[in-house]
Order: C-alpha cells, then sequence, then structure tokens
C-alpha cells in the first residue's frame, strides 16, 4: 500500500525495508550548507501563462537581474483531465494507474511547464516546481458549502500520490523532458484560497482542519517524489510554503496563523509536547505510540531538505516585530525557529531544519491608490529584507514575488477598491516600465546605521546579484556631499565568487551620501553572449554629526 494510503501502487517488502533504512538516515544529523543563499523570483503570470515569447522574454530579464531560481506553482487543476468534472475520468479511479502515468494527462496542459523546464537552464536559472492546487473536482471531498472553495475543499491525498508521482516521472530526466531538481509540496496551507476547510465546529468546538489535510498532502507529495527518482539526496523539496499571518480561531474560510497551525500539523501542544487523547484524536494525530514513531511515519515533515515561508509584511520594515506571538513576518522569524528546534527536538530529531523564503515583496502606491508603500521604500525595504536574510546562516533562499505588477482584477471597474485587489509587487509596471526597486534588486545596498558621530565608521553591506556566477569581483564604495555633484572613491570591496556579497567599513568626511559602483559583464539577453556593463546601486543618506 502507497503511503497515501492507496491500493494502486503496492510497494514490495524490500522497498519498505528500504524507505525505513532512507527514513533513519534522512533524520540523522546533517551537515551545515552554504550561508549563501539563492536569489529566487516567481512570476507564473509571464514564466507559465501568456506564452512562448512572453517566457523567453522574462527569463532573458531575469537573468540580468541575477536571479537564480525561479519558482512555478504548478496547479493541479491546470494539468489534469475533466478538472470540472465531479466524476473521474476513466484510469484515475480507485484501483487504477492511469494517474499516475503522465501520459494520461492532456499533452497540451505539460507544454508550459515542459517549456520553462528546457529553457531556463539556458540562461543560466533552475526552475522549481510547487506542486499546489485548485484541485479538480473529482479529487477534493464532498460538501463544500460554496463553489468559492470546491476547488481546494479537502484534496484528496491519495489522488495527489498519483500526481506527483506523474509529474515527477515526466521531469526525472529520463522521460523525454529536462529534470527538475527542487519541488516544494502546496502552496500557503493555512490560507482558505489554497486548503478549505480551515476550521470546523466539531461537538461544539471549532478545530483546525487544514494542519491535518496538509499533514495528508505533504506525505502524499514526499513520497510521490521519493518513487519517481527524487529524494533529498539529489534534489531540494521544500514544506510550510506558509503565510506569515491569519486568526486564531474561526470558521471555514479563516486564514490561520502559523504558529497554532505547525502546532497542529506537528501534533504538539503550546509547550511543544506530543499531543495525546482526546486533543490528539481532534486534529488526526496519533493518541498513544512514541514520538519517534510519529517522525517516522511523517517523514516528510521532518527529513524535507527544509521549511518554506512568506515572510511577507505589506505595512512595516522588514525588521518590524508584530505582537501577535503567533504570526511570522521577517522580523519576528525567530519564532518559526524556536518552534521547528522545539518540535524536532520533542520527536527526538537532532536537526535544526534550514528555512526559505520563497515569496516575498511590497506593494506599491502607484499602480494602485489605495494601498502600498511609495516606488522608493519598496527599493529600501527590499534592499533591507535581503540583508537581514544575509545574518541569519540558517535562510538559503531569499524571494521577489513578482517581476511585473499583476493585471487589475477585471471584474471591478477602475474607480472601485476591488480593482486593485491583485499584487502590486513587481520591479516593473504592467507596461514593463521599471521601478527604483528594479536597480535596487539587482545591486542591493544597506547601511544598518546611517546617523554617525565624526569619525566612526560605517558598516555597508551589498551585493551585485548578476555577479553571483563570477570570480570575486571589485565593487567601489563611493560617497558624495549632500550639495556636491562628484562621487569620492572611499574603499574598494571584492564580490564574494558565488553570491555577490560584499561588506566593507568606511569613514565618511560629512553628510552626504553613499553608493556602490561595480564594472563587469552580464548576459545582454540572448543566451550566449554577455556585455560589459557599470551598475550603480541607490544611494543611501547619511548623516554624521560632530
Amino acid at each position: 500500500m502507497s503511503p497515501a494510503g492507496s491500493r494502486r501502487h503496492p510497494v514490495p517488502r524490500t522497498l519498505v525495508a528500504l524507505l525505513v533504512l532512507l527514513g533513519a538516515l534522512a533524520l540523522s544529523p546533517v551537515a551545515r550548507a552554504d550561508s549563501a543563499q539563492t536569489s529566487l523570483m516567481q512570476d507564473d503570470q509571464f514564466l507559465i501563462d501568456s506564452g512562448p515569447r512572453a517566457m523567453l522574454d522574462t527569463l532573458a530579464t531575469m537573468q540580468r537581474l541575477g536571479v537564480q531560481t525561479v519558482r512555478v506553482n504548478v496547479e493541479w487543476a491546470n494539468i489534469a483531465p475533466d478538472p470540472g468534472s465531479r466524476t473521474a475520468p476513466p484510469g484515475f479511479a480507485p484501483g487504477q494507474a492511469a494517474a499516475a502515468d503522465p501520459a494520461s494527462y492532456p499533452a497540451a496542459n505539460w507544454a508550459p511547464y515542459d517549456r520553462l523546464a528546457g529553457a531556463a537552464p539556458l540562461y543560466g536559472i533552475s526552475v522549481q516546481y510547487n506542486l499546489t492546487g485548485p484541485v479538480p473536482l473529482w479529487a477534493t471531498g464532498p460538501g463544500a458549502p460554496t463553489a468559492r472553495v470546491a476547488t481546494h475543499w479537502q484534496p484528496s491525498a491519495t489522488d495527489f500520490y498519483d500526481f506527483v508521482l506523474a509529474i515527477g516521472t515526466r521531469y526525472d530526466g529520463n522521460h523525454g523532458e529536462p529534470r527538475v531538481s527542487q519541488w516544494s509540496i502546496w502552496n500557503e496551507p493555512n490560507q482558505p484560497g489554497w486548503i478549505a476547510p480551515q476550521w470546523l465546529k466539531v461537538h461544539g468546538r471549532v478545530v483546525p482542519q487544514s494542519p491535518r489535510i496538509y499533514r495528508a498532502l505533504v506525505n502524499s507529495g514526499y513520497y510521490g517524489l521519493l518513487f519517481s527518482g527524487h529524494s533529498t539526496r539529489t534534489d531540494t523539496i521544500l514544506i510550510g510554503e506558509t503565510a506569515p499571518e491569519g486568526e486564531d480561531s474561526g470558521g471555514v474560510s479563516t486564514p490561520m496563523t502559523p504558529i497554532p497551525f505547525l502546532r497542529a500539523l506537528y501534533c504538539v501542544d503550546r509547550r511543544l509536547r506530543p499531543l495525546r487523547g482526546r486533543a490528539a484524536r481532534a486534529l488526526g494525530c496519533p493518541t498513544r505510540g512514541t514520538a519517534r514513531a510519529f517522525a517516522h511515519a511523517n517523514a516528510g515533515l521532518f527529513a524535507a531538505t527544509g521549511f518554506a515561508h512568506h515572510p511577507y509584511d505589506f505595512r512595516h520594515t522588514p525588521s518590524t516585530p508584530w505582537p501577535d506571538p503567533n504570526a511570522v513576518p521577517l522580523g519576528d522569524i525567530g519564532r518559526l525557529e524556536r518552534f521547528l528546534d522545539g518540535t524536532f527536538a520533542a520527536y527526538g530529531v537532532r536537526r535544526r531544519i534550514p528555512l526559505y523564503f520563497t515569496e516575498y515583496g511590497y506593494e506599491t502606491r502607484p499602480p494602485d491608490p489605495y494601498r502600498g508603500v511609495s516606488l522608493a521604500t519598496q527599493a529600501d525595504y527590499l534592499n533591507e529584507s535581503d540583508y537581514l536574510a544575509w545574518r541569519n546562516p540558517r535562510v538559503r533562499s531569499v524571494a521577489q514575488f513578482l517581476l511585473v505588477d499583476s493585471a487589475p482584477n477585471p471584474a471591478f471597474t477602475p474607480s472601485q477598491r476591488g480593482y486593485w485587489d491583485t499584487f502590486q509587487t513587481g520591479l516593473e509596471f504592467l507596461n514593463g516600465a521599471p521601478k527604483p526597486a528594479f536597480a535596487a534588486y539587482r545591486m542591493p545596498l544597506w547601511l544598518p546605521q546611517t546617523h554617525v558621530r565624526h569619525g566612526q565608521s560605517v558598516f555597508v553591506w551589498g551585493q551585485v546579484r548578476p555577479a553571483d556566477a563570477l570570480a570575486s569581483q571589485p565593487v567601489r564604495v563611493q560617497w558624495r556631499g549632500g550639495g556636491g555633484r562628484r562621487w569620492r572613491t572611499l574603499a574598494t570591496a571584492h564580490t564574494a565568487a558565488r553570491s555577490g556579497y560584499f561588506t566593507v567599513r568606511v569613514q565618511l568626511p560629512a553628510n552626504g551620501y553613499v553608493r556602490s559602483l561595480w564594472h563587469g559583464r552580464i548576459s545582454a539577453g540572448t543566451v550566449p553572449g554577455a556585455v560589459a556593463v557599470t551598475l550603480v546601486s541607490r544611494r543611501v543618506p547619511v548623516l554624521v554629526r560632530r
């Protein structure tokens, strides 16, 4: 029987024994990886939904920006046959194996993902596929209260296992398509737009539902990838993908704050002790057995390569802490680390699981006339967030969502607020014009302290993203007086060869501005060649007190 409980793909006893051994190895301590963060970007609108030409143009732009990985939501219903039917297609019913065969899915539905998997490496960019909903109706549970939640209502873990087996097989490198080696399981499971119900009233008590649903999806997705040739020894497999905020109680469509969601997911109480008895039963957790047994029965929760999170904070600086102890914006990422460390320890797993930021960004006003930060503030906040991630050696990727602003919601008119109820987090406006954040993303610069005494040195942190794949490169750190026009070089720093980071301390003569300047070669937007360019960071104002 498969880990998802399916009868479709029986597992030989020898393979079961091998999996137990692999699980034991996966749950053992792992070596600390390089602290350099991967630069990840997502924009499905142009990488998947707008055709081959838009995809190539977008990849070329991302290459010039220094993007190393593109993340894409592979939506189950977009690939599955007959997604709007309540009846499973021929061969997809319980006991049949067609759903695990990529050839059983319409070839045209695979095409955008095939194109991206083949094209992205030509631009030096890897692909991360996030396997998620919406769900074909024939793979959802009964009783969805509204059409709005029907496509993500109680997704079937058994059917998801088959879908993951199919996609993992298609992109294993042996079936005519390029190998994909970066994966993540579901998007924002603590949000009602991706899993429903979030909560249900059971015997008069409001009980979380999305964590138990997601626990089953993680197990199915993890083993679906494993059985199709993708293990954590060869691939990156992420879980979590949690949103940073929500509510601590609610109904079917009320999002959950991440910490309570994770407590229910991992079956622990507020003191991070494994649940027992009635509390465990209500959340679909084991009511007896050892803690170690739970860890082995839910290998994906403990053996995944890393935990992915979306540490958005649309209203404050990246470093701002929130008073809600159950929320996890970037400024409170320690809450997530403490939870994971304490929970793993409670189950006897000696591991500090790495963190991957896979979505992040700030909405701007303009174009949204109602919400967002200014264009200059967006650039400033993105650079600060990169610096904060750099300071944390546990963070393995930083993210930008999106490259281009989302199109407005056509269900409303421009005079209505709902017209702008989409993501305006792009580095470019919808017409392709760059925001200040475009250059700031390409060459981040951050000074943690900008008010200093005369003679006191200033710490300068920065990055040259397009230089990531090059050898160490010189970067000039320059100063200009507040009323001056000429820039004066104060120091020359050198980028780290793989990451493009640089740091240096400088003394500033007086009030003014600091910037960084780099001269090198980056892609011209076509795969073969590169051109020499000079890149300049944004200016950071500094006040020097005498």
